[in-house]
This record gives C-alpha cells, sequence and structure tokens, in this order.
C-alpha cells in the first residue's frame, strides 16, 4: 500500500482505505494497523482528526486510538453483543475522556465523497489541478526518500479551438471528456491522472523512468488517435521529465514537461518528446536501410529505415504496431548480415496512406551487434558514440 502525506494526505489515506468502496469499520481498523506498520505513524492522529476534529500528536493520538479499541471491547463483553467503532469512540469520549467538549464523530464515507467531490475534475473524472498541485509535491517527496523515478506527462489535445470552432462546445466536452477516460484505463491504479487546465492534462507515474513512461505515453497517443467523436480527426501532442534524472523539484519538472510539450507542438504536433531524448548524445543520422522484419508473433514485413542512431531507429511499416511491442530488424549491407533486436517506443499512424512510422530502441544489444552497427554509420558517428 502506498502512503502519501501532505496537505491532501487525508484524502489519499481514505482512498486507499476505501478502494473497494466499503465502508466496514473492521476495515479501517485493519488498514490503520496496516499502514503504521509500514511506516506511517501519523495515521492515527489523521484518522481522529478526520472522524472527530480531534488534533493529537502521533504518539498521543495511537495511544487514544488503541484507549477507544480497549473501551469497545470492554463494551462488548458487558452488552454481550457486538458495538460499532463509531459508537464506541463517542462513549469513549463522553464517558471516558473529556478531550472533546463538543463530541463530534462523523461518517467517513461522508467524508471521503466530500472530499473527493473537491479534488475531482466534474466533466472528465480525473483530479483537478488542486490536487495535481499537492500530488506532484507528495509525490517527489516520496521518490527522493526511497530513491524511485518520477515521470511527469503533460498532454493537450492537437487543433483543440477547431474543433470547438468547427463542431461546437458539446462535441469538444465530449473530446476532452473521452481523453479522461481513456487515461483513467491506459493508466495504472498508482498513477495519477489530472485535467490541469482547458484540454490540458497531466499524469504522475511514480516508480516509472524514462523508457517506461514514454512507452505509457505512446500507448495513450496511439490509443486516442483512433477515437471517433463527431468524424473529427484527433491526436494529442505530450511532453515528458523525469525525477531526478532530468529535474530534482516540482517546478522544475513541470517546467521541463512543458517544454518537451512545446517542442511537441511545434515540431509537427502528433507526438511525445520527453526530456532525456530531446538531451540524446547520440546524432541521428537519415539513411535508409532495407529492413526484414520478424515480430515476436512470427510475422514478418518488409521495411526502410528513415534515420538511425547508436541507440535506436525509426521505419516504414505497411500494418501498424504497438508501442513496447518486441521485434527483430534485419538488415544486409555489403553481403554483410545483422540482425537487431528493438522495442517499439511511438508509432505514428497514417491511416489514409496505409503507411505507418515507428521509432524503436535497440535492446540487448551486444559488443558484436555495436561494433557492426558503427560500421554501417557515417565515420562521424565513431568519433560521436
Amino acid at each position: 500500500m502506498r502512503v502519501s502525506t501532505g496537505i491532501q494526505g487525508e484524502l489519499d489515506l481514505i482512498n486507499q482505505i476505501f478502494n473497494d468502496e466499503t465502508t466496514s469499520e473492521e476495515r479501517v481498523l485493519e488498514a490503520a494497523a496496516s499502514l503504521y506498520k509500514s511506516g506511517e505513524k501519523n495515521i492515527y492522529a489523521r484518522l481522529l482528526h478526520v472522524m472527530c476534529h480531534l488534533r493529537l500528536a502521533p504518539a498521543e493520538a495511537k495511544k487514544t486510538w488503541e484507549a477507544i479499541i480497549s473501551h469497545r471491547d470492554s463494551l462488548e463483553g458487558k452488552l454481550g453483543r457486538p458495538m460499532g467503532f463509531r459508537v464506541a469512540m463517542l462513549d469513549y469520549f463522553i464517558n471516558e475522556s473529556r478531550e472533546l467538549k463538543n463530541p463530534k464523530v462523523i461518517e467517513i464515507h461522508v467524508y471521503a465523497e466530500t472530499a473527493r467531490q473537491a479534488a475531482v475534475d466534474e466533466l472528465t473524472g480525473v483530479y483537478n489541478r488542486r490536487f495535481f498541485d499537492s500530488a506532484i509535491e507528495r509525490e517527489i517527496k516520496q521518490a527522493a526518500r526511497r530513491n524511485r523515478n518520477l515521470s511527469l506527462l503533460i498532454l493537450d489535445i492537437d487543433n483543440f479551438k477547431k474543433i470547438n470552432d468547427t463542431h461546437g462546445h458539446t462535441t469538444g466536452d465530449a473530446v476532452i471528456s473521452a481523453l479522461g477516460k481513456l487515461l483513467k484505463k491506459q493508466i495504472r491504479s498508482e498513477d495519477t491522472p489530472c485535467r490541469i487546465g482547458g484540454e490540458e492534462f497531466a499524469v504522475l507515474l511514480p516508480e516509472t523512468g524514462v523508457e517506461g513512461a514514454e512507452i505509457v505515453a505512446e500507448k495513450i497517443r496511439h490509443e486516442f488517435s483512433k477515437l471517433k467523436i463527431a468524424s473529427t480527426d484527433l491526436s494529442l501532442s505530450g511532453g515528458l521529465a523525469t525525477f531526478s534524472s532530468d529535474a530534482t523539484n516540482a517546478k522544475d519538472l513541470i517546467d521541463r514537461a512543458d517544454q518537451m510539450l512545446y517542442f511537441a507542438k511545434y515540431s509537427g504536433k502528433n507526438r511525445v518528446i520527453s526530456y532525456a531524448s530531446n538531451k540524446r548524445r547520440h546524432i541521428r543520422y537519415p539513411l535508409e536501410w532495407e529492413l526484414a522484419i520478424t515480430k515476436t508473433s512470427g510475422t514478418a514485413g518488409k521495411s526502410r529505415s528513415q534515420d538511425v542512431s547508436i541507440e535506436g531507429i525509426s521505419f516504414e511499416l505497411d500494418e501498424t504496431t504497438e508501442p513496447g511491442e518486441l521485434m527483430s530488424l534485419h538488415l544486409n549491407i555489403n553481403s554483410e548480415p545483422l540482425e537487431l533486436p528493438v522495442q517499439i517506443v511511438w508509432v505514428d499512424n497514417n491511416a489514409k496512406e496505409r503507411r505507418f512510422r515507428a521509432g524503436a530502441r535497440f535492446i540487448r544489444l551486444t559488443e558484436e551487434h555495436l561494433s557492426s552497427l558503427k560500421k554501417r554509420l557515417p565515420a562521424s558517428a565513431n568519433r560521436n558514440n
């Protein structure tokens, strides 16, 4: 169970405990104990504040929580029947403790729903900008503490003003809503999708490095382009940055992802650019190599490369593929065959011309692979790599 802290911590706690939408009090007790053991020492203080507006130090809160449980057990023994935890809590504060002058115990599910409504964008069902601002700070602190990656993806719907002007605001809202639903479908439960303004969205991807985030981003972009709303061609542009390789604080991480979004927009749109790829050390060469392709499914085809570097290649396909797919590229230059294993990173579909462009990174390359590849690149490649 991932634990969050900060301004939105109470909401996150409620979401964690009630992620199956149960209101079982026993589940609250079990989850609280589990969170405490996992290192969330403020759990009882936060729950007591949520349930009865009582502010206590962590150690005192734990002692109070245990006293309430003990009081409930005592009452059940005297009455000979089960007693609800909230009832026992109220009785404890009235008859055993004088810490609350006006005891007020609320239903957790009521608080959770109120907090959820305050944090969620009504049109899309994803989190809003206010939640994003606190979530990114929280996730960065957690990533730093655990020495883990955190990637930020910022997405913007291409030509959205034209969609609104041509088809009306109802269609525009439908497109925005569809992207929100798509994000929730394509990402993991621990990821955080947010609408941060107009047609702009952000996704926080904890414990995800550059390559993993690029694959997630391309899947989202690819799936969005397949949506059909009012006969409108849909596409996304995106910018991607990763903590801590690209930035070490929230402001810089947002700025760098936003910069990459800007580059994507002004490089032709319908693409996602990562800060890491923009800093790429390896030069790409415009080389047209004849390729034979073998997919893991066993299907084969012919293709032609468009540009090549020591780390990856882009090429055309007769049929589409998916980001993350593994395949082998076979080339034969000057009667010297070479097989290169690759993983698809991005796909650009041109359905009208029935041609598909894909970018892939080389994987599992041996020294022999690298030596053979360098021989086929221009002489400058050997000086730069």
